[in-house]
């Protein structure tokens, strides 16, 4: 836990959202074939650490890592709405988004943000009752495997 970062609390919708978000990206990054080494939630932030080898990147590797990028996104969004907390917000995944731009500048076809995010979103959905069921465990943890 960061040093302010508030203690970690199951309870905390907020927090829950957060883990999520986490949840939706590592989700999708698996069900793509990468090695999820590290799911890590702090109290008011987390991260997902996965693994690609060099050589196993190719315009699939990069399609898919950059779907994965809005997971986590289209995750919180899911999860906000059906708490009626609103939406997420696109300054919560900048750097989610800043990756996502990078990994697609060069795609060829062209990969759009709103093709990634409809697949993300699909991909998050058949993934749910999961993320719903370990994002508690990844706050109160602060880390999980899949």
């Amino acid at each position: 836990m960061g040093l302010f970062s508030p203690a970690r609390d199951p309870e905390d919708p907020r927090q829950i959202a957060t883990a999520v978000h986490e949840l939706g990206h590592a989700w999708v990054w698996k069900d793509a074939g990468f090695t999820i080494t590290e799911i890590r939630f702090t109290g008011d932030e987390g991260w997902v650490s996965v693994k690609i080898r060099e050589k196993d990147w190719d315009h699939k590797s990069a399609r898919d890592y950059a779907i994965g990028c809005w997971g986590g996104f289209e995750a919180e969004d899911r999860w906000l709405r059906e708490h009626r907390m609103g939406r997420a917000h696109r300054g919560n995944a900048a750097h989610d988004i800043k990756n996502f731009k990078h990994v697609t500048r060069k795609l060829e076809p062209a990969l759009s943000e709103g093709k990634a995010r409809s697949i993300a979103r699909d991909r998050v959905a058949r993934r749910w009752s999961q993320i719903v069921r370990q994002a508690p465990v990844l706050v109160r943890d602060s880390r999980i495997s899949l």
